[in-house]
């Protein structure tokens, strides 16, 4: 899978060392920018993925689909491009441009990596985040942005690499995943490894697209509440009752969800991103945080069944004790963990206050 079709192509050739052991000869860095960057270079803003998203937040010229962030970046919204440079950069280990699984392994010839691709983290991704700045010559970003995985990118950078960013925007995120939510994953891997067409990872252009339809629908009970559910779907069964065939309104919708990931994401990736979260930890032993300590803003969704409120408000507290300047919003949605990915008003405003409507970057 390519890179979406306004994506630019950032090609780092030196050697990227991984923190579980080995390394990749190079990577290659899929990205979309809009705004312009001012000349002290100082405006620069950076917006980072969740788990399934790509570098195509915004609409562009060259591609005027709506990104997953539309309704919060652009001219006069929360993350305004009349006034900031935004630069979204597509995961490391994923399928969208990035090096991935799908990318051609060097030391194969005209062989793509596969199931051969090696394992990552939160730190390995956003290192490769900071390559790219690097790469646009941009030393210090003035805010970097994230929800759910991208709040965790966000959290690595400014805890582990604070001279390279001014404030913290993290939503929905964690400073270390849980078990609870470790085991919710647990059982997306394993519905793509037991599908016979996985094929250890070298499945080539026939995947597994049972295993990750279901990996997605087990996902998709989580990042939406319990009361959206309720509310939205008919309890009653809307067709005669089977055990192969729908039967609720709220299966079809689930199918619906796992149906949108085949064509759009690659087994590989799923299982190397959704891994890299649950080895989420940022007081991991032998890391250090940086002697440079942005300012945080942490959101979280008092309705989160993934990464609960409590995760945030114990991140809050954390960060406090340790000296750090941090402020808290909780915010209530129906919609739950994916709320960061609606039109939110509250959210909106929140994104907007922490990178100083009224200051100049």
């Amino acid at each position: 899978m390519k890179g979406p079709p306004a994506a630019q192509i950032a090609a780092i050739d030196v050697e990227f060392t991984l923190d579980l052991g080995g390394s990749l000869p190079s990577v290659s860095i899929a990205y979309e920018t809009w705004g312009e960057l001012n000349e002290e270079r100082s405006n620069c803003i950076l917006v980072v993925p969740a788990f399934s998203a790509n570098c195509h937040a915004r609409s562009s010229d060259l591609d005027p689909s709506p990104g997953w962030w539309e309704h919060f970046i652009g001219p006069g919204l929360a993350i305004d491009i009349e006034r900031f440079f935004v630069v979204c950069p597509s995961l490391l280990a994923g399928c969208h441009g990035t090096t991935g699984p799908l990318s051609t392994n060097p030391t194969a010839t005209n062989k793509n990596y596969e199931g051969g691709f090696p394992l990552v983290t939160i730190g390995d991704i956003a290192r490769c985040h900071l390559l790219l700045l690097d790469a646009l010559n941009i030393e210090t970003a003035y805010a970097i942005c994230g929800g759910s995985m991208g709040a965790m990118q966000s959290l690595e950078i400014g805890l582990h690499h604070g001279r390279r960013v001014q404030r913290v925007v993290a939503i929905s995120g964690t400073d270390r995943t849980r078990p609870a939510t470790a085991a919710i994953r647990h059982l997306g891997r394993r519905a793509i490894l037991l599908d016979p067409a996985f094929k250890n990872g070298f499945y080539g252009a026939n995947g597994p697209e049972g295993g990750l339809r279901l990996a997605r629908e087990v996902g998709t009970v989580f990042y939406r509440s319990k009361k959206e559910f309720n509310d939205r779907f008919a309890w009653q069964p809307i067709a005669t009752p089977s055990l192969s065939e729908t039967t609720f309104d709220v299966q079809s919708y689930l199918a619906h969800q796992g149906a949108k990931m085949v064509g759009r994401f690659d087994a590989n990736s799923y299982l190397r991103l959704s891994l890299a979260m649950d080895l989420h930890d940022l007081s991991r032993q032998g890391t250090e945080c940086s002697p440079v300590i942005p300012k945080f803003y942490i959101g979280g969704v008092e309705e989160d069944r993934l990464m609960p409120i409590d995760e945030q408000i114990a991140l809050h507290e954390a960060l406090l004790a340790s000296g750090a300047a941090s402020h808290m919003a909780k915010f209530s949605s129906p919609v739950g963990h994916d709320a960061f990915l609606v039109k939110h008003d509250k959210i909106g405003q929140f994104i907007g206050d922490a990178l100083g409507k009224q200051e100049a970057p």
